[in-house]
């Protein structure tokens, strides 16, 4: 980061002190040279908080270490531009609500010249962020960009509270949403460092190359929806809490085909994660889930044609590890009717007790079956299990169900109940 405060003052004194040492050494040639006076620095423009009513652009002073300092919660309402090398300050919880609705929003730096959002105070938590709550236009754009020192305090008042350095707001209508991030690092903040709890499947939202670091809270809130936007080409380590955190907002992929990658942090699952008609969930090899207590991935297309698939593809070197967050109990997997290939190939399931809000299932299996679904299990192990490692509904019966859709090979169990049991869900299971 070379943030201008820095920048233009760092070649500046390099070019004077050059000078100054060859003024020097020519000296005794004549007595009169001497060192060129030092260019003035101008203060930074400070911005009304009205200044954003009509289209702007930001533009690079060379003469101003700090180009703009702006002192409220102001309200973005034209298209803004921030040029390469732009350095902007904010006091205390000032920060930029933008609502410019089809309006373009482009903060645009180079590798060479950065935009620096920084705060008057340098210090974690100091100014208040940047909200996008209508920014429809798909040339929204932050690139080479830092955005240090922000998330003061929530960026909305009321429900639902968005919070962080940078937060795109949720729309469930027409136009969506639309920004991408690609070289943007966001660090230092109060709380967490962007928060996409709110958006859904319809927005055009990418991301790449971004760094995440410093912030009091988890680097990433998201949506189940929108949680493979986050990719490897990003860093998320040395947050308070590293987790790419995907909430209970919008947790149904239906619809649309999502791959969750590996990245060099886990993710966070706080809820319920439900896979139903035409969704398709792909977890790659590496990567680690952890679950709160209320955590747990349902696959449940509810409808024929039952088209509804998850495959969690590790490998012999790459294992896929789902478990309990802090080692406490989550609810697992549960699979209703799919007859589709699922998949769980190299996988290490720990802490799963079986249970399931949905249909009051309580004490049943790290995965659970219902209505014969269509099943792979190889190459995994199921340990530190409070109850059995599947469990598959066959209602009041005693006998145990044929499962003609159900393959488990090469798998190593230590749970409690052992491999496979069945029963009503909630209070009779077998064998006991």
């Amino acid at each position: 980061m070379t943030p201008r405060s820095y920048k233009k003052q760092q070649p500046f004194i390099t070019l004077f002190g050059a000078f100054a040492l060859f003024s020097f050494t020519l000296s005794g040639c004549s007595k009169d040279d001497g060192p060129e006076p030092e260019e003035e620095l101008l203060p930074p423009i400070e911005l009304a908080c009205d200044y954003f009513s009509e289209s702007r652009v930001l533009t690079n002073d060379p003469q101003r270490p700090v180009d703009y300092l702006i002192s409220c919660w102001a309200n973005v309402q034209g298209s803004l531009k921030i040029e390469p090398g732009v350095v902007v300050t904010f006091e205390e919880h000032a920060g930029l609500y933008v609502n410019l609705d089809d309006g373009v929003f482009e903060i645009k730096g180079t590798a060479a010249e950065p935009v620096i959002l920084t705060g008057t105070s340098k210090q974690q938590g100091h100014w208040r962020g940047i909200f996008l709550t209508e920014a429809h236009n798909e040339n929204n754009l932050i690139e080479h960009t830092v955005i240090e020192y922000a998330g003061s305090q929530a960026l909305t008042s009321t429900s639902p509270v968005y919070e962080g350095s940078l937060a795109l707001r949720g729309v469930s209508g027409t136009p969506p949403q639309a920004l991408t991030l690609n070289h943007v690092t966001i660090k230092d903040g109060g709380s967490v460092g962007l928060d996409f709890h709110g958006i859904r499947k319809n927005a055009t939202v990418s991301t790449a190359n971004l760094t995440i670091t410093g912030n009091a809270g988890v680097p990433v809130m998201v949506s189940a929806e929108m949680a493979h936007v986050f990719d490897h080409t990003s860093t998320y380590t040395g947050n308070a809490s590293d987790f790419l955190n995907i909430t209970t907002a919008n947790y149904e992929i239906e619809d649309q085909e999502v791959i969750w990658q590996k990245l060099d942090v886990p993710y966070l699952v706080d809820g319920r994660v439900h896979v139903k008609k035409n969704g398709h969930l792909t977890i790659e090899p590496g990567v680690e889930i952890q679950f709160l207590s209320t955590g747990y991935l349902q696959v449940a297309p509810l409808l024929p044609p039952y088209a509804a698939t998850l495959k969690i593809q590790g490998t012999d070197d790459e294992k896929v590890l789902l478990k309990g967050h802090e080692d406490a109990n989550w609810g697992g997997i549960y699979l209703g009717h799919t007859q589709r290939d699922n998949v769980i190939d190299y996988a290490i399931i720990e802490h799963a007790a079986g249970n399931y809000p949905v249909g009051n299932l309580q004490n049943s299996g790290a995965v659970y079956m219902h209505g014969d679904p269509m099943l792979r299990i190889t190459n995994s192990t199921f340990q530190n299990m409070p109850n059995y490692a599947v469990y598959a509904y066959s209602g009041a019966s005693s006998i145990k169900p044929d499962l003609p859709n159900f393959i488990f090979v090469s798998n190593v169990v230590t749970a409690t109940k052992g491999s496979l049991g069945w029963g009503d869900g909630r209070t009779t299971h077998y064998p006991n």
